[in-house]
């Protein structure tokens, strides 16, 4: 329930928030807060200026209410007049009072079925969810089972699917990377590549394993990939400047083994 109108500042509120329900057709809820503007207008301090803005904003507001379908059902035909805006909100505020409570009632009914709507759409977002999350995991284990063209088929569906698959893939891979298993972290990455084959940070991890089980050719191999697909991959360059240190270092120390090969310098450069 909302609190007790105490300043200008939440009188407007107020009666904005009554605009609003209107619009939303809640005209019962409308009714029981217009009730308390009413209330609350003669007591609350006002320039002139605010009170003009809100004697106007009301007159309009009685007219859309009165011509609203749902003001109808509760009071039937009704239009008010040229009476003054003091007249015409004693004339509502003694209407909403006569007829509170099957106001109050039909606040209780609108609620009761926004609530149920509410939990219907619950019910049907988990519903889908339920539905997608088998999906998800039919796709994976097609690819377990290196049956890729059903699996291709449920991962066309939507991208939701592709994500999750992938996410499912990337985080076996860097378990399996934590572990130290890099050969079953690059198959885990491989199979991620399946539902999203143009994600740099997937083809970034899986440089990072190669590199880390002493594929170097292989690692500078995917780390291409990746900053093809995204130039600007910080994670990338970072790992770029790496290897090139270690070029660097090998070169200073006399040792050629393990040393990146021409492809790799041009990875920056290759336009194609």
């Amino acid at each position: 329930m909302a609190g007790k109108i105490t300043n200008i500042g939440e009188l407007f509120h107020r009666f904005h928030a009554c605009e609003l329900q209107v619009k939303q057709g809640k005209i019962a809820s409308c009714l029981i807060s217009f009730k308390d503007i009413i209330d609350r207008m003669p007591v609350i301090p006002i320039n002139e200026k605010d009170k003009a803005e809100l004697h106007d904003g009301i007159a309009a507001f009685l007219n859309k209410l009165a011509a609203h379908k749902k003001f109808k059902e509760i009071f039937g035909e009704f239009t008010f007049g040229d009476t003054d805006l003091d007249t015409n909100l004693e004339f509502i505020k003694s209407m909403i009072i006569a007829q509170e409570q099957e106001i109050v009632q039909k606040v209780e009914s609108d609620e009761k079925a926004a609530e149920a709507q509410r939990l219907e759409i619950d019910r049907e977002k988990q519903k889908k969810q339920e539905e997608i999350n088998k999906k998800i995991g039919l796709a994976i284990s097609f690819i377990d089972q290196d049956d890729l063209p059903p699996a291709k088929e449920i991962l066309n569906e939507s991208e939701e699917i592709q994500e999750a698959v992938a996410l499912h893939y990337n985080d076996e891979g860097m378990q399996k990377r934590e572990q130290k298993l890099f050969k079953e972290a690059v198959q885990s990455y491989h199979r991620a590549l399946v539902a999203t084959p143009e994600d740099e940070n997937i083809h970034y991890n899986m440089a990072r394993a190669y590199f880390e089980g002493g594929k170097r050719n292989k690692a500078e191999e995917y780390l291409g990939k990746a900053m093809k697909l995204n130039p600007d991959f910080n994670e990338g360059k970072a790992f770029y400047d790496y290897l090139l240190k270690l070029d660097q270092a090998g070169a200073n120390n006399g040792n050629s083994e393990n040393k990146s090969g021409g492809f790799f310098k041009k990875l920056f450069f290759d336009k194609k």
